[in-house]
């Protein structure tokens, strides 16, 4: 299988260095601080595994040129995850998983919403990308990754409830990727009551 997919094999290898990455900063708690670089580097090496991967199995010939209904699809698709992406960025700042702060989950959008807003504009602009090259390759690598990214996403928010409780109820309460209709509604009526 290996020989027939080779693209696939840096798409694992992501994978295997994504949960070490997790796996290591749950260590660091016990074994030291260290192990936090460490785990960076991990983190790092997943990235460009993945990127590998992809860049890979765009190499492979297309099956044909993509239609111009194709390439606008995949380009709203891309702007789509994009702004989401910085949407989500804005919202939470940077380094907030460190120290838990509800404010800047359960108060704001898109993280009242969906509790994985990055993650999912990263899939919706991976996906738009993957739409403009029209080659098996290239969407098996995107449901591989898609699989596998969630698989390492799933030990993250375990080890994230190991390091910081006071996330727990956010997380049991809040769905991933689908919003409730209600929690968006919510922001809306806090916001006129505030404004009278």
């Amino acid at each position: 299988m290996p020989a027939e997919v080779p693209y696939l094999i840096p798409v694992f290898a992501g994978f295997l260095a994504g949960c070490s990455a997790i796996l290591l900063r749950q260590a660091e708690r016990v074994l030291g601080d260290w192990l936090g670089w460490l785990s960076l580097v991990a983190a790092v090496a997943s990235a460009g595994s993945f990127l590998a991967g992809f860049l890979w199995a765009v190499s492979t010939p297309p099956v044909a040129a993509p239609s111009g209904a194709q390439i606008l699809a995949g380009c709203l698709l891309a702007l789509a995850g994009g702004a989401l992406v910085g949407w989500a960025v804005r919202a939470r700042g940077f380094g907030v998983l460190r120290s838990w702060r509800a404010d800047r989950f359960e108060q704001r959008l898109p993280y009242r919403a969906i509790r994985r807003p990055l993650e999912l504009g990263v899939i919706v602009s991976t996906a738009g990308l993957c739409w403009l090259r029209p080659a098996p390759p290239v969407w098996a690598c995107l449901a591989v990754w898609i699989t596998l990214w969630n698989g390492m996403l799933e030990l993250g928010e375990w080890e994230l409830r190991q390091r910081l409780p006071a996330c727990r109820e956010y997380l049991r309460r809040t769905p991933r990727y689908l919003p409730r209709l209600r929690a968006i509604q919510r922001g809306g009526a806090t916001r006129t009551n505030g404004a009278g």
